[in-house]
């Protein structure tokens, strides 16, 4: 079963993402500060998604921010996070696009869709140099979540791209003339270190890294800090890391203590963990992020507060 998104919020809801009171928000309304809200069946007060969007915009104002989830390891919740953490961000009035750069698909398939033969992906977004973005966003069945789909045949885009000018740059330049219409574009990597991957940190200027608490990796760490560290020094971009704990599980000893090696060794760059829920297995099959599948679920309230964190943090160039 696919849920839609809430289509209205509630006047505390909008509240809430713009950062004010509810009080406030009504004298603003009978000031004519922010547009008048509307009135369902019950009377209450209520706002369309982008309602809620325009009055979030004129409180805290646009951030147009470009987040990779990246990690060369696999099975890491590199497309979980991708997924609830676009979802969690819409939730709060955000325009968010997803990108999947991942061959696997995964993430294109879990916002449901399934390209025809004649429509663009990704794939042709890198290797067309007459492709623009905005031609190959798809809708998605929630308002306010936009997607970049992708194929299996991306696979073979590294090979394609190998010997194309300014190579590096290539996802950068195309996302450019759409930069101001997403409060956030959010890019799920392949798991490597790939021409793709370089591509996804060139265009952002922060990465979240998923790291499974059972297969830490000091060495996966150490190669995607040193690849940050070139593109800085190359191509003078700079990309702010914080780490993500995942599939974290507070009854095994040995994920309590992979849990504090990781916040001893990188400090104040990790993000709270993501505890291990089976709802964040089952929300993809339902095509809906788990913040809306399963509101009440530990995975829900895991992303919810990463996305919190995520737009109350300014982005300090770090590697």
């Amino acid at each position: 079963m696919i849920r839609k998104i809430k289509p209205h919020f509630t006047i505390g809801e909008v509240a809430r993402m713009a950062g004010i009171e509810s009080r406030a928000l009504r004298d603003w309304e009978a000031d004519g500060r922010v547009p008048a809200a509307r009135r369902d069946e019950s009377n209450h007060r209520i706002y369309d998604f982008d309602e809620a969007r325009r009055i979030v915009h004129q409180m805290q104002g646009p951030q147009n921010r470009r987040i990779a989830v990246v990690n060369q390891k696999g099975g890491v919740g590199k497309t979980t996070t991708a997924f609830n953490l676009a979802g969690a961000l819409v939730a709060r009035g955000r325009r968010v696009l997803a990108i999947d750069l991942d061959p696997q698909a995964n993430l294109t398939a879990s916002l449901g869709l399934e390209l025809t033969d004649d429509e663009s992906s990704v794939e042709e977004l890198f290797v067309d140099e007459k492709m623009d973005a905005q031609s190959v966003i798809q809708a998605t069945l929630f308002p306010g979540l936009s997607c970049i789909p992708a194929r299996p045949r991306l696979a073979g885009v590294e090979i394609k791209i190998f010997d194309a000018f300014l190579r590096e740059t290539i996802l950068d330049r195309k996302l450019e003339p759409i930069h101001d219409q997403f409060d956030f574009i959010v890019i799920d990597c392949p798991p490597n270190l790939s021409l793709v991957t370089v591509n996804a940190l060139v265009a952002c200027r922060e990465a979240i890294v998923p790291i499974e608490a059972q297969s830490y990796s000091i060495k996966a760490i150490s190669d995607l800090t040193n690849t940050v560290a070139l593109i800085r020094s190359r191509l003078d971009r700079g990309v702010t890391l914080r780490f993500l704990p995942t599939k974290i599980d507070g009854r095994l000893k040995v994920g309590r203590e992979i849990l504090t090696a990781i916040e001893s060794g990188l400090k104040d760059r990790v993000l709270a963990p993501i505890r291990t829920d089976a709802n964040l297995v089952r929300a993809p099959m339902m095509r809906t992020p788990v913040g809306f599948a399963f509101p009440n679920s530990k995975g829900a309230k895991d992303y919810a507060r990463l996305a919190q964190v995520i737009l109350e943090t300014p982005v300090e160039e770090t590697v």
